[in-house]
Order: structure tokens, then sequence, then C-alpha cells
């Protein structure tokens, strides 16, 4: 039986197969809520392709991981960002960027753990540390903040955000011993503290 001719890609869908593989794998995680999920041969599947066709795109599953990372870490600093530019207010900028960072590691459980797992590293991984530095210094200039050192503050700030990312609701028995938490009613309390705004801002 003689084979199809095979039609060559038209101009530029080599990029959206790309985009297409990386889209693929990002959905594993976020549907499976698992970082062990990721297999070439599992996200080829998903994309509907075969796995030698994710070769051109990405060299092996490394590659295709330190890509997940970089989209990951750009897909939350843009909605840190987008949840600061609907506040006006410097203390509410800073309060919905935490708000903002917390909920996209509740949301995207197994990302978050690869995003901070020892290997986790992407050029881009400390966009949101900067994007918070600069809401502390926002609030310092506008005298809603007696932060005299904004940077090591965001550091704390940004520490505590990964602490409440990373913790659940509890589930094991010892655990319900701590009652209804409103968790983020604390976080809320947590940054105004950390950074040091004023109790009625």
């Amino acid at each position: 039986m003689t084979e199809p001719t095979r039609i060559r890609n038209a101009r530029g869908s080599g990029e959206r197969l790309r985009e297409e593989i990386l889209r693929a794998a990002i959905a594993l995680l976020d549907e499976t809520n698992d970082p062990n999920v990721l297999t070439l041969r599992g996200i080829a599947r998903r994309a509907g392709i075969s796995a030698p066709s994710i070769y051109p795109h990405f060299d092996n599953l490394p590659t295709l991981v330190d890509a997940v990372l970089e989209s990951s870490f750009h897909e939350l600093a843009e909605s840190v960002r987008t949840a600061m530019t609907e506040q006006r207010a410097p203390a509410a900028k800073l309060l919905a960027a935490g708000r903002s960072y917390v909920q996209f590691g509740w949301e995207h459980k197994a990302r978050y753990r690869l995003m901070f797992a020892e290997s986790g590293y992407a050029e881009n991984a400390v966009e949101t540390f900067s994007l918070v530095s600069a809401a502390i210094r926002a609030c310092v200039d506008a005298g809603v903040s007696v932060s005299a050192d904004p940077h090591a503050d965001t550091w704390t700030i940004w520490a505590a955000l990964h602490g409440v990312a990373t913790l659940e609701k509890p589930a094991r028995t010892d655990y319900l011993r701590l009652g209804t938490l409103n968790r983020l009613d604390m976080l809320e309390t947590i940054i105004r503290r950390l950074a040091l705004l004023s109790e009625d801002r």
C-alpha cells in the first residue's frame, strides 16, 4: 500500500505546534495536579500528535519542562500585574498582588510545585518579586507604609505568600483542631503587618 504524501505544514504552523505541545503539557499538570505526570508520550497523546513530533520543537523532556516553567512564571506575573492594575490605592494594589499570587498557587498546585522545586529555575522566576517590591515602595512613597527597607520587607512578604500558597486547608483529623481558618483574611493581615502598612489604609 502506497503511503499518502505528507503535506508540509503551512508557514508558521511549526510555531503553532510548539505552542500546542506546551499547552498540552500545562493542561496535563493542571488537570492531574501531579508534577510527575509529564512524559513525552503522555504530552504527545494530550496534544494529539506522535511523540517524535515533539523533537523538532523540544530536544527532550527537561527542555519542555523548562518552557512550562517559563510560561508559568510569566502567567503568574501577569495575574499579579492585572490584579494590581484593577486597584487605585497603593495599599490596595499590594494586597491584590498578594491575593493573586496565592490564588495562582491554589489553582495550579502541580505547576506551582514545579516552579518552586529545587530545579524550578527560569529567567523570569523573580518577576513577581519585582512587582511586590515596587508595590511596597509605592506604599512608602504614599505615606501608608513605614518600611525602612522595602527590599528586605519584600522578601519576607514573598516568603509568606509562598507559605500561604502551599499550605492547604487542614484535612487530617489532628489538624482539624485548628478550627475554621479564613485564609484570605489571614493573608491580608500578614501582608499589612510585614509591609508595615497603616492600620486605616
